[in-house]
């Protein structure tokens, strides 16, 4: 009898913690105001590498990533689970790649949890790092916490 106590308190405090990890926007983490991530998005071969900077406003949360080099990948806002992605680096500038782009954003900057679904995996290790596999297309996307 014990032991299924414990499991069961083991269990709450664990679902618990999703459940307020999932309250607020998952790139901010527990109602912070500003936050700075390493970028990492794979694709088969292709990796490209940055930093995220997201910032919580008045009207929802935006953000930009830059590259390695200092050049301008693409920024993103999310206002009422809403995301539109502007400013794509211009060799990526199609139509079909700001889709999946805002598709995938909305799991991660939504403010309210959301489902990824069957054809994407959101894996989080609070308050370090995000992952977001995209299986239809074979796209990762990766966050780490940059310290302050």
């Amino acid at each position: 009898m014990r032991r299924l106590s414990l499991w069961i308190s083991l269990l709450l405090c664990l679902t618990d913690l999703a459940v307020r990890a999932q309250d607020s926007h998952p790139l901010l983490l527990a109602g912070e105001e500003r936050a700075s991530w390493n970028f990492t998005l794979e694709r088969g071969s292709m990796t490209v590498t940055g930093i995220c900077l997201t910032r919580q406003t008045e009207h929802g949360l935006v953000g930009s990533v830059v590259n390695e080099f200092g050049l301008h990948f693409f920024d993103f806002t999310c206002e009422d689970n809403r995301v539109k992605v502007s400013n794509v680096f211009a060799a990526m500038d199609k139509w079909y790649i700001r889709r999946v782009l805002r598709r995938d954003l909305r799991l991660l900057a939504a403010d309210t949890a959301l489902k990824p679904g069957r054809r994407r995996l959101l894996s989080t290790w609070l308050p370090d790092s995000l992952s977001l596999q995209n299986k239809k297309y074979g796209i990762t996307y990766r966050f780490e916490r940059l310290q302050q």
